[in-house]
């Protein structure tokens, strides 16, 4: 603690909450605990992320959850916002190359993930390593049209194991 205080650390921050629900009832109130614990002796900020089974699992401490505010982030939309926040998110990768996406292509990368944030940095995540192994070193309009997404590949194989009988 007194490393911590050195530091001056001011926010703990705290993704994917939710797998908290993962645990015992114990395990959880105790997780919970430490937290709200952490937060009094240190005085610092809490900022939990996850999706919305987080919000179930920080009820399960009262005084933790009057401490926090709830806030939603919206799926992407097809905009100006969405649009830039592609073109610096491949501009970040380390492509070689400059990728120029058309209109279209965005349109698939929103239809593809349905705009959700992880989905679409897992998209780009994927193309831009097929990108470096292929040589290509961007992201092409071709490459996202033939893209498919790993949920949508993991459903498929699931299908194919419940029809055989697996």
């Amino acid at each position: 603690m007194s490393l911590l205080r050195d530091l001056g650390l001011r926010m703990i921050m705290i993704d994917e909450v939710h797998n908290l629900l993962a645990g015992t009832h114990r395990e959880q109130r105790r997780f919970l605990n430490v937290l709200r614990y952490l937060s009094n002796e240190l005085e610092a900020s809490l900022a939990c992320f996850g999706v919305s089974e987080a919000v179930d699992a920080i009820r399960g401490d009262v005084q933790l959850a009057r401490r926090l505010d709830e806030h939603h982030l919206p799926n992407w939309r097809d905009d100006a916002e969405f649009s830039d926040m592609i073109q610096t998110l491949i501009a970040a990768l380390p492509l070689e190359k400059k990728s120029n996406l058309k209109v279209k292509s965005l349109k698939q990368i929103l239809a593809q993930t349905g705009g959700v944030t992880s989905r679409i940095f897992a998209l780009v995540k994927d193309l831009s390593i097929d990108a470096i192994h292929s040589g290509e070193e961007c992201i092409t309009d071709d490459a996202i049209a033939k893209w498919t997404p790993v949920w949508s590949r993991h459903a498929t194989h699931q299908r194919r194991l419940e029809r055989a009988g697996g």
